[in-house]
């Protein structure tokens, strides 16, 4: 509506209602008021209760009250000019607004908003070439939602248009716009006739995704393969900016864009999809390092190629140098194998592990599977052969282990590094067959949750829990990484490394050492408290413990509690941790240290 419609006994035509009936910025009024206490006018003339407020807020507000003459006649003509604006927005098209100020000098807005205008008559307009052959069906017309009987408001007109726009630009009308919506009002009636009209553009189908532009040397299939629509398929805005986000999500590529072809490459209505892509560097090195005062210092590092056979492949080669664990692994990663977000992994290490509870010496092969099943559940499945040779309270071993682990995991924070919100999940069953010098069958089961909520503005608390158990196998039967262990930073802050699990006599003192269990419970509570961009502050509660038997014993439970320092340069927080134990043991230090990076859990 170009402006207030004056009253009239004939009709008057009101184009662009799009732009001319607006919703008057609310979220900027309601912005304004809440810095504001005065008023800037009074409303007075409007019986409705709801209108009355509304245009109060409307209105808006002042930061002080005045006794000027001059500057409350434009304090109430602001205050008017915004009222009527609503008004008009609201299909009160007939109303009376006088600003005005009282005897007091006060500024006044007086209101007659009469009848509000209704359609009487709706219509959908699609305005297409003259050749087209296809058509809007009634299932987007519907969208616009606005029906006989309903007030000409200018919210549902915003609303209506964007979703019949939205609609008509994911199937088959990538180029449609909102044309110039006619309404016609009868001031008479105090009825509307409306059509609401679309320009579509060509109907539009997708064609072969190619390559114009960028420097990406990726295999034309793979790229094919990502595509989320088929040949022929409607031409959609929002599966193109999926394409992209596909694309823009692989190991080896920067920055990514797809569109559809120009007019001049198509066949018929089928247009192929541009495609440009700029690469990222072709090697990668990470580096990382951690310090306990009970596990030690620990440091890696890993060298990665992106983009080895041309389909997003990463070959990555990682070193370990720690007091606990040192070694040396490598893997493949192809990812999207024979379909899109299929991923095929093949990797193999040789670590030597030196712990209070066993030296382990290992050469591992493993080959894994996965793929999401939803948008936050993903299964995988593998296999895995191990040679160990094992020195613990047993004496010395050689244990050979084929297993086959599968897993299950459930994801949806907002954050996978320093997450706020949310629940991850995981279930992994790892049946196996050991062999060497002795030989069992077992199943190893371990599930893990972490929970996120916000106690405040700067409040996360963060909730985990783990539980497992191996079946079918007593502990001195298996390797020793399948058994279970607690304690220690990434366990029970607090306690040692390892020392909150089973015993066995030594064969050489007769001393009891760590030896590691059947079954395993563990929980953490952490309260995070964001100080700034850069600091935060952490308390937490820890418990756990691992059992001979085959289920965890709650009565077993040790539990540590300490506070945290947690610092953010960018890439995820850096942590310091101190803890104690709640209930120590002869032997227990008084005060555990951590550092690393990452959020415990």
């Amino acid at each position: 509506m170009a402006g207030h419609p004056a009253t009239s006994s004939r009709p008057v035509r009101v184009t662009c209602l799009k732009t001319t009936l607006p919703a008057i910025a609310l979220l900027l009024f309601a912005a304004e008021a809440a810095l504001a206490d005065v008023p800037r006018a009074r409303i007075e003339g409007v019986e409705n209760r709801d209108l009355r407020e509304a245009l109060v807020e409307i209105a808006g507000t002042e930061e002080a009250r005045s006794d000027n003459r001059w500057r409350n006649r434009d304090r109430a003509r602001r205050a008017a000019d915004r009222v009527r604006r609503y008004l008009d927005s609201e299909g009160y098209f007939g109303a009376l607004v006088d600003p005005r100020i009282d005897e007091d000098l006060q500024p006044v807005v007086r209101v007659v908003p009469g009848e509000r205008f209704t359609y009487s008559r709706t219509d959908v307009v699609f305005n297409g070439p003259p050749d087209q052959e296809h058509e809007p069906g009634e299932a987007i017309s519907s969208l616009m939602g606005i029906e006989a009987g309903d007030p000409v408001r200018a919210q549902p007109v915003i609303t209506g248009e964007a979703a019949t726009t939205d609609a008509l630009r994911n199937a088959g009308w990538p180029y449609a716009e909102t044309g110039e919506h006619a309404i016609v009002a009868d001031h008479v009636t105090g009825e509307a006739e409306a059509d609401f009209i679309f320009s579509t553009g060509p109907y539009l189908r997708f064609g072969e995704p190619q390559q114009a532009g960028g420097l990406a040397d990726l295999r034309p299939e793979f790229i094919a393969r990502l595509a989320p629509y088929e040949y022929g398929d409607p031409a959609s805005q929002r599966r193109l900016a999926e394409y992209t986000q596909r694309l823009q999500g692989l190991q080896s590529i920067a920055l990514a864009e797809t569109r559809l072809a120009p007019e001049s490459e198509a066949d018929g209505n089928i247009r192929p999809v541009d495609i440009r892509m700029e690469p990222n560097p072709r090697h990668r090195i990470e580096l990382g390092a951690r310090y306990s005062t009970t596990e030690g210092v620990g440091t890696s590092a890993e060298w990665a190629r992106r983009n080895v056979f041309r389909g997003d492949e990463t070959w990555a080669v990682n070193a370990q140098l720690a007091t606990l664990v040192s070694g040396l692994g490598t893997s493949l990663t192809l990812p999207h194998w024979r379909r899109y977000a299929q991923t095929l992994e093949f990797g193999a290490e040789v670590f030597a592990e030196r712990t209070d509870a066993f030296d382990q010496n290992r050469l591992t092969l493993r080959t894994a599977l996965s793929r999401p099943i939803t948008e936050t559940l993903f299964a995988s499945v593998g296999v895995e052969a191990q040679i160990a040779e094992i020195t613990d309270a047993t004496g010395r071993r050689q244990l050979n282990t084929i297993s086959l682990p599968t897993g299950l995991a459930y994801d949806d924070r907002d954050d996978r590094l320093d997450p706020t919100q949310g629940i991850a999940g995981e279930l992994t069953l790892r049946p196996g067959y050991t062999f060497g010098d002795d030989t069992a069958q077992y199943v190893r089961a371990e599930f893990a949750a972490r929970t996120y909520f916000s106690l405040a503005e700067r409040v996360v608390i963060a909730v985990q829990g783990r539980v497992g158990s191996l079946l079918g196998a007593d502990a001195e039967q298996v390797p020793a990484d399948i058994r279970f262990f607690s304690g220690g930073g990434g366990s029970v802050r607090g306690y040692g490394y390892q020392t909150l699990s089973p015993r066995l006599p030594s064969p050489v003192t007769g001393e009891l050492e760590i030896f590691g269990g059947r079954s395993l419970l563990e929980g953490a509570v952490e309260a995070r408290y964001r100080f700034s961009d850069t600091l935060g502050f952490v308390a937490f509660v820890d418990a756990g413990a691992a059992s001979f038997r085959t289920y965890p014993d709650v009565s077993d439970l040790r539990y540590g509690a300490g506070v945290g320092v947690r610092y953010y340069p960018g890439f995820g927080p850096i942590r310091a941790d101190i803890a104690t134990p709640i209930d120590p043991r002869p032997g227990d230090d008084p005060v555990q240290l951590y550092i690393s990076i990452g959020q415990a859990f």
